[in-house]
């Protein structure tokens, strides 16, 4: 359970750098277009990933709450 909150973490500190990198005016010039395809694209990869880390974390926590309850 811890691994999967500690993954949950440094995944969710991923997204924020990479929105804090999309956030930038000088990335949407159109001389930018193919680096701003290219994080556009990391960024979907880190929400997919958060996305199956947080369902990895919601399963081990249930299992927990199985185990202490038996």
């Amino acid at each position: 359970m811890r691994k999967n909150e500690e993954r949950v973490t440094k995944i969710n500190d991923m997204r924020d750098k990479l929105a804090k990198k999309l956030a930038d005016p000088a990335l949407y010039e159109d001389t930018k277009a193919g680096e701003l395809a290219t994080w556009n694209k990391k960024y979907a990869e880190v929400m997919d990933g958060l996305n199956r880390a947080e369902a990895m974390w919601m399963a081990s926590l249930e299992k927990l709450e199985k185990a202490q309850n038996a």
